[in-house]
């Protein structure tokens, strides 16, 4: 435990160097008004999707293995073994499109595999200690973190995402904190970058892109289903 705080300490001291750093030198980013509020809607898009997935799979893992006794194989853990972790990955991804220039993703997924691969590779052992051949064959045909985009195509959606289950859990709670930070960091963001900032505009952005995502989902969803 207090390695892992340790690891944590390291990466959350070098991300707060390197948003100072960025912050100073402002031309590093996108001087382009419409580039920086197509990144943010990206952004946007990133963090519900996020959300999301973490509500998915907290919320299905809760109704088919309460006590984390039962291996589950289905819903979004038929497309990958870890979509908490593919979660807080799109999450990232969406604070970065947000708050560091775009090209700095690439950094972003560097630390992400610094801080967690080591975590995800012990959790994977101790299921295979504790469900054996039946973990290894679903190894096999699963991916650790990042779906097949075929299979993804290939599903439907109602056997990865059940709206009960999306809302049983904690995790809902994200649909509000994680925007609202996206907004506060967003409005530093551009008094930084572009010497002023408009919160009207940086709300009416984030509420067209969460509608535009959710409405686009919902018929995806239907026609999936």
């Amino acid at each position: 435990m207090k390695k892992r705080i340790k690891i944590d300490s390291s990466i959350l001291s070098f991300v707060i160097v390197l948003t100072g750093f960025l912050y100073v030198f402002p031309n590093l980013y996108s001087q382009s008004k419409g580039v920086d509020d197509v990144l943010d809607v990206l952004g946007i898009i990133f963090i519900i999707k996020g959300v999301l997935i973490r509500m998915a799979a907290r919320g299905h893992k809760k109704k088919f293995s309460k006590k984390g006794g039962d291996l589950v194989t289905s819903g979004l853990y038929s497309l990958v073994r870890n979509p908490m972790y593919l979660g807080s990955c799109c999450l990232g991804i969406g604070f970065v499109l947000l708050v560091w220039p775009w090209w700095s993703v690439p950094i972003f997924l560097c630390l992400f595999y610094l801080r967690f691969n080591k975590q995800v590779v012990q959790e994977e052992e101790l299921l295979s200690k504790m469900f054996g051949e039946k973990y290894t064959d679903y190894c096999k045909v699963t991916p650790r973190v990042f779906p097949s985009i075929k299979k993804c195509f290939e599903v439907r959606t109602k056997d990865i995402i059940n709206t009960e289950e999306l809302f049983s859990t904690k995790e809902v709670r994200g649909l509000l904190t994680w925007p609202l930070l996206a907004i506060v960091l967003e409005y530093f963001q551009e008094k930084v970058v572009f010497k002023g900032a408009d919160l009207n505009q940086i709300v009416g952005v984030l509420l067209v892109s969460i509608v535009s995502y959710l409405i686009l989902l919902f018929v995806f969803y239907r026609q999936r289903k």
